[in-house]
């Protein structure tokens, strides 16, 4: 992990899955150019839980919630929502082949490798929507546990 210093081109990489690494998802959501459009289709309260394994040894869970209004898009993580749209569940290890694009959803989905619950009518629909927050949490520059 790199700490910026004033008058340095570092910069500090978060952590993956820290709440810090979540921050820099919703800024990295928030600013993709297909963001209204996506914020539009998939506006709610999505839970992203990431359970043991690897070097995780406990439980983290963190809710975004993605709405538009009046043209802006808003990202942004709330503590315990008590209503969530979709929940997307897996161990760390995915997570991380998910977020380097070794894993896709699909077929990780239909093997049970990723579990997905919710309003899944909304992302079966909205494809591209859904392609668009993959983009931002790809985009996250991201330290690994372990590494």
């Amino acid at each position: 992990m790199v700490i910026a210093v004033p008058g340095s081109d570092e910069v500090h990489v978060p952590t993956f899955p820290s709440a810090e690494w979540i921050e820099d998802f919703c800024r990295e959501l928030a600013a993709h150019p297909r963001a209204p459009h996506a914020a539009a289709t998939l506006g709610g309260i999505y839970r992203f839980v990431i359970e043991p394994g690897g070097p995780l040894t406990e439980r983290r869970q963190y809710d975004v919630a993605l709405s538009v209004a009046n043209g802006g898009v808003t990202v942004t993580r709330v503590e315990h929502a008590d209503r969530v749209r979709v929940t997307v569940r897996t161990d760390y290890p995915r997570w991380q082949q998910l977020l380097r694009g070794e894993l896709d959803l699909g077929p990780a989905m239909l093997f049970g490798r990723v579990r997905i619950s919710g309003d899944l009518g909304a992302l079966l629909n909205a494809r591209d929507d859904v392609d668009v927050v993959f983009d931002a949490l790809r985009a996250v520059d991201t330290q690994w546990l372990g590494a």
